[in-house]
Protein backbone atom coordinates (compact mmCIF):
# COMPACT_ATOMS: atom_id res chain seq x y z
CA UNK A 1 0.00 0.00 0.00
CA UNK A 2 1.48 3.32 -1.02
CA UNK A 3 1.26 6.53 0.90
CA UNK A 4 -0.70 9.41 -0.63
CA UNK A 5 2.25 11.57 0.29
CA UNK A 6 5.00 11.87 -2.29
CA UNK A 7 7.71 12.72 0.19
CA UNK A 8 11.21 11.51 -0.68
CA UNK A 9 11.80 10.31 2.89
CA UNK A 10 10.48 6.79 3.57
CA UNK A 11 9.65 7.45 7.21
CA UNK A 12 7.98 10.76 6.38
CA UNK A 13 10.14 12.67 8.89
CA UNK A 14 9.86 16.41 8.90
CA UNK A 15 13.62 16.76 9.41
CA UNK A 16 14.81 20.32 9.13
CA UNK A 17 18.48 21.23 9.58
CA UNK A 18 17.67 22.50 13.09
CA UNK A 19 15.96 19.24 14.01
CA UNK A 20 18.86 17.22 12.58
CA UNK A 21 21.27 19.28 14.68
CA UNK A 22 19.02 18.76 17.71
CA UNK A 23 19.07 15.01 17.15
CA UNK A 24 22.86 14.99 16.82
CA UNK A 25 23.40 17.22 19.87
CA UNK A 26 20.97 15.19 21.99
CA UNK A 27 22.60 11.91 21.02
CA UNK A 28 26.10 13.29 21.58
CA UNK A 29 25.16 14.79 24.94
CA UNK A 30 23.62 11.49 26.06
CA UNK A 31 26.77 9.58 25.09
CA UNK A 32 28.96 12.18 26.81
CA UNK A 33 26.78 12.11 29.96
CA UNK A 34 27.25 8.38 30.48
CA UNK A 35 30.86 8.21 29.22
CA UNK A 36 32.01 11.09 31.41
CA UNK A 37 33.37 8.95 34.30
CA UNK A 38 35.89 7.42 31.88
CA UNK A 39 37.22 10.86 31.01
CA UNK A 40 36.73 12.96 34.16
CA UNK A 41 37.50 11.23 37.47
CA UNK A 42 36.78 14.26 39.69
CA UNK A 43 33.17 14.13 40.89
CA UNK A 44 32.78 17.94 41.28
CA UNK A 45 34.20 18.51 37.80
CA UNK A 46 31.85 15.87 36.38
CA UNK A 47 28.94 17.73 37.99
CA UNK A 48 30.06 20.97 36.38
CA UNK A 49 30.37 19.35 32.95
CA UNK A 50 26.94 17.74 33.40
CA UNK A 51 25.40 21.18 33.95
CA UNK A 52 26.67 22.14 30.49
CA UNK A 53 25.37 18.87 29.07
CA UNK A 54 21.94 19.60 30.56
CA UNK A 55 21.97 22.90 28.66
CA UNK A 56 22.82 21.08 25.44
CA UNK A 57 20.07 18.52 26.06
CA UNK A 58 17.60 21.33 26.75
CA UNK A 59 18.47 23.02 23.46
CA UNK A 60 18.13 19.66 21.74
CA UNK A 61 14.63 19.17 23.15
CA UNK A 62 13.54 22.65 22.09
CA UNK A 63 14.98 22.23 18.59
CA UNK A 64 13.06 18.99 18.11
CA UNK A 65 9.70 20.55 18.96
CA UNK A 66 7.33 20.96 16.03
CA UNK A 67 7.20 24.43 14.62
CA UNK A 68 3.91 26.12 15.43
CA UNK A 69 1.90 28.16 13.03
CA UNK A 70 2.59 31.85 13.08
CA UNK A 71 0.12 33.99 14.93
CA UNK A 72 -2.32 35.82 12.71
CA UNK A 73 -1.71 39.56 12.44
CA UNK A 74 -3.35 41.68 15.09
CA UNK A 75 -6.55 43.29 13.92
CA UNK A 76 -7.49 46.25 16.08
CA UNK A 77 -10.81 46.65 14.24
CA UNK A 78 -12.22 43.44 15.72
CA UNK A 79 -14.26 43.82 18.88
CA UNK A 80 -13.87 40.72 21.04
CA UNK A 81 -15.78 42.06 24.04
CA UNK A 82 -19.05 40.53 22.87
CA UNK A 83 -17.66 37.09 22.03
CA UNK A 84 -19.86 34.30 23.39
CA UNK A 85 -17.20 31.54 23.37
CA UNK A 86 -16.39 29.46 26.41
CA UNK A 87 -12.98 29.65 27.98
CA UNK A 88 -11.08 26.46 27.00
CA UNK A 89 -9.07 26.67 30.24
CA UNK A 90 -12.13 26.98 32.45
CA UNK A 91 -11.69 24.53 35.31
CA UNK A 92 -8.15 23.62 34.34
CA UNK A 93 -6.48 26.03 36.72
CA UNK A 94 -8.38 24.75 39.73
CA UNK A 95 -7.08 21.45 40.99
CA UNK A 96 -8.30 19.44 43.93
CA UNK A 97 -5.78 18.68 46.67
CA UNK A 98 -5.84 14.94 45.91
CA UNK A 99 -5.05 15.65 42.23
CA UNK A 100 -2.09 17.78 43.31
CA UNK A 101 -0.98 15.02 45.68
CA UNK A 102 -1.09 12.44 42.87
CA UNK A 103 0.88 14.78 40.62
CA UNK A 104 3.45 15.45 43.35
CA UNK A 105 3.75 11.71 44.00
CA UNK A 106 4.30 11.02 40.30
CA UNK A 107 7.00 13.70 40.09
CA UNK A 108 8.71 12.45 43.24
CA UNK A 109 8.48 8.82 42.10
CA UNK A 110 9.95 9.72 38.72
CA UNK A 111 12.84 11.52 40.38
CA UNK A 112 13.54 8.60 42.72
CA UNK A 113 13.50 6.09 39.86
CA UNK A 114 15.75 8.32 37.74
CA UNK A 115 18.33 8.72 40.52
CA UNK A 116 18.24 4.97 41.27
CA UNK A 117 18.82 4.05 37.61
CA UNK A 118 21.63 6.63 37.27
CA UNK A 119 23.35 5.29 40.37
CA UNK A 120 22.93 1.69 39.18
CA UNK A 121 24.46 2.56 35.78
CA UNK A 122 27.42 4.31 37.43
CA UNK A 123 28.07 1.41 39.82
CA UNK A 124 27.77 -1.06 36.94
CA UNK A 125 30.34 0.91 34.96
CA UNK A 126 32.67 1.07 37.94
CA UNK A 127 32.37 -2.71 38.50
CA UNK A 128 33.18 -3.33 34.85
CA UNK A 129 36.13 -0.92 35.03
CA UNK A 130 37.45 -2.73 38.13
CA UNK A 131 37.11 -6.01 36.23
CA UNK A 132 39.46 -4.62 33.58
CA UNK A 133 36.98 -3.63 30.87
CA UNK A 134 38.39 -0.68 28.92
CA UNK A 135 36.09 2.32 28.56
CA UNK A 136 33.35 0.62 30.56
CA UNK A 137 31.26 3.79 30.96
CA UNK A 138 31.76 4.79 27.34
CA UNK A 139 30.45 1.47 26.07
CA UNK A 140 27.21 1.80 27.97
CA UNK A 141 27.07 5.47 26.95
CA UNK A 142 27.22 4.46 23.29
CA UNK A 143 24.41 1.96 23.79
CA UNK A 144 22.24 4.50 25.63
CA UNK A 145 23.01 7.20 23.04
CA UNK A 146 21.96 4.86 20.24
CA UNK A 147 18.77 4.02 22.16
CA UNK A 148 18.05 7.73 22.60
CA UNK A 149 18.58 8.41 18.88
CA UNK A 150 16.28 5.55 17.87
CA UNK A 151 13.59 6.75 20.28
CA UNK A 152 13.85 10.31 18.94
CA UNK A 153 13.62 9.18 15.31
CA UNK A 154 10.62 6.99 16.19
CA UNK A 155 8.96 9.95 17.86
CA UNK A 156 9.59 12.17 14.84
CA UNK A 157 8.30 9.44 12.51
CA UNK A 158 5.13 9.12 14.58
CA UNK A 159 4.68 12.87 14.52
CA UNK A 160 5.08 13.00 10.75
CA UNK A 161 2.67 10.12 10.06
CA UNK A 162 -0.23 11.29 7.98
CA UNK A 163 1.28 14.64 7.17
CA UNK A 164 3.61 15.72 4.43
CA UNK A 165 6.33 18.24 5.28
CA UNK A 166 6.54 19.20 1.60
CA UNK A 167 2.82 19.79 1.42
CA UNK A 168 2.29 17.19 -1.32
Amino acid sequence: MTSPCSCPCPLNLSMTPTRAAGLAVGTGATIAWYALPDVVRSRPLRGLVKVGLLGAMGWSLVSLMPEGDELPPYDDETDCSEAKTEDPLDGVTEAEPRELAVLAGAVLGSAVVTVAVERWLFRRGERRRAAGVRLAHTRQGLALGALEAVATVATLAGEGRGSCPTGA
